[in-house]
């Protein structure tokens, strides 16, 4: 019995197990990459109706190709490192990777509460020599980024 992907319905049973095999990259295991490999049954909610694959409790969702783990590892190092250094220390294509950061930004992006400032100050700055200008916006009491955004505003 498995928990609905749709509604979170608990005690649902196997509909059909697909042939389709998943694959999860995970940390290394000593300098040698890791994959989790797995064949996930699909349930047919009897609430919502739907027909979904379950979910994995090391990825996001089960089309994710890395585990939380995995995750965690390229969000510390995407703090300190430029991208294509990442990608080439654990061997992914940078692409990939920036998707990891792309989705972890978004969830705190749509998760972040602005409701309580009451002034901002803005700075432009340059990323590099010439006119490539990043704009910071930030919240002037607590003195907390809210947005950077590429250009001049």
């Amino acid at each position: 019995m498995f928990v609905c992907s749709g509604c979170s319905t608990a005690n649902q049973p196997v509909y059909d197990v697909a042939d389709q095999n998943r694959t999860w990259r995970h940390l290394n295991f000593f300098e040698y990459p890791c994959y989790l490999h797995s064949e996930l049954p699909r349930t047919k909610c009897e609430k919502c109706g739907k027909i979904l694959r379950v979910n994995v409790p090391w990825a996001i969702n089960p089309r994710h190709y890395f585990t939380l783990n995995f995750d965690a590892l390229v969000m510390t190092m995407a703090k300190d490192m430029p991208m294509n250094a990442i990608a080439r220390l654990l061997g992914e294509h940078d692409t990939r990777l920036w998707r990891i950061l792309h989705y972890y930004v978004e969830q705190a992006i749509e998760a972040q509460d602005l409701s309580h400032v009451t002034k901002i100050s803005t700075d432009e700055t340059s990323s590099k020599r010439g006119h490539n200008y990043i704009t910071i916006f930030m919240d002037a009491d607590q003195k907390v980024v809210i947005c950077a955004t590429e250009g001049h505003v």
